[in-house]
């Protein structure tokens, strides 16, 4: 026990220069931690915006963008039917932005099935429908096939930041 005290003791400062010594690496310990926490990004972020999923279980979802549709589209007949690598879509304004969602099949139906594609957005003054398709499945289609939908958005520019809500039910 009078070691650990006399080790104590020792330890404690008596003269201005062990402060000044203990002070010092008290300094350089904060300086050298607070550093090896702190990183650096490069990455610029142009703009963002957020997609939420309300998906049945039968197809996974994926968000594929905006692009300028190049040229005027009618709308496909409703409903449409599944085909791999098939496309439906909204009728399309040559050089209105126009957005892209895929969907994959994740289980086949039992029988022929209609499912409704709705997309909503808001591009901060409230939620709105973007477009509504529909699509036919039938009990042959292969799971894993690939369908692309095109929805306009009825403008040639968009506010963002943006949010999009997808429902498939």
């Amino acid at each position: 026990m009078t070691s650990a005290r006399n080790l104590l003791s020792n330890l404690k400062p008596s003269g201005s220069l062990k402060i000044v010594a203990l002070l010092s690496a008290i300094a350089i310990f904060s300086v050298v931690s607070y550093a090896t926490s702190v990183s650096v990004s490069t990455t610029t972020y142009q703009s963002q915006y957020g997609v939420s999923y309300n998906v049945t279980g039968a197809f996974t979802a994926a968000d594929r963008g905006f692009q300028v549709a190049p040229a005027g589209v009618a709308a496909s007949a409703q409903p449409c039917t599944w085909a791999n690598n098939g496309t439906c879509e909204t009728g399309l304004t040559q050089g209105h932005y126009e957005y892209f969602l895929l969907l994959t099949l994740n289980t086949v139906p039992g029988s022929t099935t209609t499912y409704t594609v709705t997309v909503k957005w808001d591009q901060g003054s409230g939620q709105s429908t973007m477009g509504q398709l529909t699509v036919s499945v039938q009990n042959t289609a292969v799971a894993g096939n690939s369908m692309t939908f095109r929805f306009d958005t009825a403008g040639t520019s968009f506010t963002t930041p943006l949010s999009i809500d997808v429902v498939v039910a």
